[in-house]
């Protein structure tokens, strides 16, 4: 398992004015209050995964509308990716690893402009919090975003103009599929999505695991499938049951969803980082221990780095028994990270897995806080 980012640095993203983390692991917990900006570390690591287009920017920025019924319009989301607590709109952020660099920065002014009728001419509906926003058809003025996109990948530096308004247009922004950094993410709820097994169904051997895995909920289920609809001729995920046949996924309760996205994003960020917020989301608490094992097994047989943030004492205990502290005392892969809002930054605290295993036996210590 490598580690591909050892350190990071956030400057002026969402509610953190100010963080650095170091002592990064091949497995990191990031825990903390609510409010401390867990989510938010990982949206920010996310932005490294093409730093230098702004299609990825744009994208980091709805992450949090999926969840939400009144979507937020594509301006509202972007302005929203700037700290409220300081007075300029400049993102920063940063990591090393592998003796790599990645650094992204946007910066620049949220203004009024006039939009011609020309510009206007390249606009379409838009529908804001519910309601249908009708294209204007004469020159207006509106709110916008006016600055620079400059990134910097181990010295091969890149800048660009950004100008982001009320009726900028995201479809047909350009998707840019050389990633520096290979980075996949997934949110609490990703899992009633579907397409959570393409790639698990790609590997034979890996699948097998899998399966295993789904028979902690059913010892019934035995195989993963993916099949032709003959009515709508669309291709949809089964679970092959020995008793019930072949069931749609779209049926099962969302515990074995959830496993299913898990194992799935696991086999997409292969040699990469994965970015996971609220593992324990839609998994029953007597199931974690044999869960999260499997998560640290295939991470490991992946080669992916794994960043999940919890609000769970529990996970993070079912986590570190994954690790034989006992036997292999040498054998770090697990750090912690404890956020803590402060007065002008997030205070960290980083301590490796050996550490809280052994304090929360000896104190019952709260990592957490």
């Amino acid at each position: 398992m490598a580690i591909q980012i050892d350190k990071f640095n956030i400057h002026g993203f969402r509610g953190i004015q100010e963080l650095t983390v170091e002592n990064l692991n091949h497995i990191n917990l990031i825990v903390g209050d609510n409010n401390c900006g867990k989510t938010s570390v990982l949206e920010a690591l996310l932005l490294l995964r093409n730093p230098s287009n702004i299609t990825n920017t744009v994208r980091v920025a709805r992450v949090r509308e999926t969840a939400r019924i009144l979507r937020a319009s594509s301006y509202e989301s972007f302005v929203d990716l700037f700290s409220k607590t300081s007075d300029d709109c400049c993102i920063k952020i940063s990591a090393e690893g592998s003796e790599k660099i990645f650094e992204y920065e946007l910066k620049g002014e949220c203004t009024r402009i006039i939009l011609d009728s020309q510009e206007l001419e390249r606009t379409t509906r838009e529908i804001i919090l519910g309601r249908r926003r009708e294209r204007p058809i004469k020159e207006t003025e509106v709110n916008a975003f006016n600055g620079q996109l400059i990134s910097n990948i181990n010295g091969e530096i890149r800048q660009e103009s950004v100008l982001f308004h009320e009726y900028t247009r995201i479809t047909g922004m350009a998707i840019e599929r050389e990633e520096p950094l290979k980075i996949r993410y997934l949110a609490p709820y990703d899992h009633i999505q579907g397409g959570i097994i393409n790639e698990i169904i790609s590997n034979e051997e890996y699948k097998k695991l899998c399966v295993h895995i789904l028979q902690l909920f059913d010892p019934n289920i035995i195989d993963l499938l993916v099949l032709k609809d003959k009515v709508t001729e669309r291709y949809v995920e089964y679970i092959k049951h020995q008793v019930l046949g072949n069931m749609p996924i779209s049926t099962y309760g969302d515990g074995i969803k959830k496993v299913l996205s898990l194992a799935n994003a696991i086999a997409k960020a292969t040699n990469g980082i994965l970015l996971i917020d609220e593992i324990e989301t839609a998994i029953h608490s007597k199931y974690y221990q044999e869960i999260f094992s499997f998560v640290v097994l295939a991470c490991l047989q992946f080669n992916v780095q794994l960043f999940i943030t919890t609000h769970s004492m529990e996970v993070l205990d079912a986590i570190l028994k994954t690790q034989d502290y006992s036997n292999h005392p040498e054998e770090e892969r697990i750090s912690v990270i404890t956020l803590r809002k402060g007065s002008n930054k997030t205070l960290s605290r980083v301590m490796t897995g050996k550490q809280v295993e052994m304090n929360r036996e000896a104190f019952g210590f709260e990592v957490r806080i």
